[in-house]
């Protein structure tokens, strides 16, 4: 199981480039739209977490052993940057002079949709976006984990398995009890079905 990953590893390991190029090409772009759905920070603090984790996996290839896909292995680095990054925010002083600081201009000029996108489109789809990441963390932490690695990560039910430390039929047990807690808070919350969101 998992012998490309660990081919892969094994390449970089022995400093191969190319193995490089292609563990990154292959999970920057993943890794950014999982850490994105586990916190509201803009796209450039999104970045720095991605990197800073994909940086540390680097330097610790050797403990990667194969028993999960690389990229399971690689969101456990990116699940403890953002509950490091979050730690830190929670010691910073609440009030901060606007005017000593940049942050309030690109966070303005962010809210700023591309030219090529609707304005009503982008808004329908960030609020969307909010009030499912909103009952995902109503639900129970394992319920909430399991849709994100099925629905968010794409992950088969074996990896999930894998990184829940179950059976896959105990995990597809915990998918179909997490999909029903999903469609109920949902309902209670928005008053309609979530139509594709939990239905797969």
């Amino acid at each position: 199981m998992y012998e490309a990953d660990r081919a892969l590893v094994a390449r970089m390991r022995a400093g191969d480039q190319r193995a490089f190029d292609e563990f990154f090409n292959s999970s920057a772009s993943r890794l950014f739209a999982f850490a994105a759905r586990r916190t509201s920070m803009d796209s450039a603090g999104l970045e720095d977490i991605v990197q800073s984790a994909m940086i540390k996996a680097v330097r610790n290839l050797a403990s990667y052993r194969g028993e999960a896909a690389l990229f399971t292995w690689l969101t456990e680095i990116c699940r403890h940057e953002l509950a490091d990054m979050q730690r830190k925010a929670a010691r910073r002083p609440v009030h901060a002079s606007l005017d000593e600081d940049d942050s309030m201009r690109q966070a303005v000029a962010q809210l700023r949709s591309p030219e090529h996108r609707e304005p009503f489109a982008e808004l329908d789809q960030a609020n969307r976006r909010a009030a499912v990441i909103q009952v995902l963390r109503s639900l129970p932490e394992r319920y909430g984990r399991a849709l994100e690695a099925k629905y968010g990560d794409g992950l088969s039910v074996e990896e999930i398995a894998r990184q829940l430390g179950l059976t896959a039929i105990a995990t597809q047990s915990l998918l179909a009890r997490a999909r029903e807690a999903f469609r109920e808070r949902w309902r209670e919350s928005s008053g309609s079905a979530p139509g594709e969101v939990a239905s797969s």
